[in-house]
């Protein structure tokens, strides 16, 4: 029997995904359930799994650091990445960190599980979109679109977290991080992004979409 573990914060979300798929998917399948990376990857390394939904929004270590991860200790496990932000946020850092596909959580269930059959297949889910997002992403242009492309994935999350209208103390919490760990992030976000102040940031995220 095929065995998936979810790996999301929300308990909701978690039990809403595991009563959809009962139904969706044939034959039957059995669920884990992981509320962070650390969990998740603990269940990874004690059971063998057909596939691992995975969260982007994560306290603490996050989506891509758990992907990572997980590359690490089993590299042919289908990672599906489900998330809340568009395509034009994470999909193509998370199919260049080796992602089997990315989905938004607001896809249609059909969708969703065509996805992750052609995940369990040992294919990878692209769409029309995520193809051409990756084009341009190995385009010689691709640095010059955008200085954010030069970020490193938790520098990446922290502009989105920050453009989201969070503050650095919740920012801290949800990362669970320090304050001063957090300031570090911001100063090299600024830095690498060649800007000044917070409202720079907000104004550099709206001109290249990076707001959800």
């Amino acid at each position: 029997m095929r065995r998936i573990l979810i790996i999301d914060d929300h308990v909701v979300v978690r039990q809403g995904l595991i009563q959809l798929l009962a139904i969706l998917l044939e034959p039957a399948v059995e669920f884990d359930e992981a509320s962070t990376g650390q969990e998740g990857m603990d269940l990874i390394n004690k059971w063998e799994y057909s596939l691992v939904l995975l969260d982007i929004s994560l306290p603490g270590r996050n989506g891509l650091d758990v992907l990572g991860q997980i590359r690490q200790v089993k590299p042919k496990l289908p990672v599906l990445i489900l998330s809340m932000y568009p395509d034009e946020q994470y999909a193509v850092r998370s199919l260049r960190a080796g992602a089997s596909g990315y989905l938004n959580k607001a896809s249609a269930a059909e969708e969703l599980k065509g996805a992750i059959e052609k995940t369990l297949r040992g294919e990878r889910y692209v769409t029309p979109l995520q193809a051409t997002l990756l084009a341009d992403a190995i385009s010689e242009n691709y640095e010059a679109a955008g200085l954010h492309n030069l970020l490193s994935d938790r520098e990446y999350q922290f502009v989105c977290m920050l453009a989201s209208g969070k503050t650095m103390t919740q920012i801290a919490q949800d990362l669970n991080l320090s304050i001063k760990t957090i300031s570090s992030y911001r100063s090299r976000v600024l830095e690498k992004l060649r800007l000044k102040t917070n409202a720079d940031l907000i104004n550099y995220c709206i001109t290249h979409g990076l707001l959800m």
